[in-house]
């Protein structure tokens, strides 16, 4: 059997690409900056996160952050060490629910 190679036409989060134009305005006329980190597991995301927070207090700005991460808190503690209001929100799809 020879390999067969399938080329992908849809981006893996096609769905967060087309989130930002939708909500972007929003946010923008609320002077509000919004971020969506996303990556691979210990590439450093919540430690960036973790100073980047505690700088941004320093400065007299206040920043927030929710935390997607469906297997513990223990990214929102590290974070709410900060002082910066954080929020866990649920991310897995349950085994009877359909994605969106």
């Amino acid at each position: 059997m020879e390999p067969r190679i399938v080329a992908l036409r849809r981006g893996i989060l096609e769905k967060n690409d087309c989130w930002p134009p939708c909500c972007g305005t929003r946010f923008r006329a609320a002077g509000t900056l919004c971020v969506n980190l996303v990556s691979s597991p210990g590439t450093g995301k919540t430690a960036l996160l973790e100073v980047t927070l505690a700088r941004m207090i320093e400065h007299g700005l206040r920043p927030a952050a929710l935390v997607g991460d469906c297997a513990t808190d223990n990214d929102a503690q590290r974070l709410a060490r900060s002082g910066a209001p954080i929020r866990q929100i649920v991310t897995r799809v349950s085994a009877t629910s359909t994605p969106t």
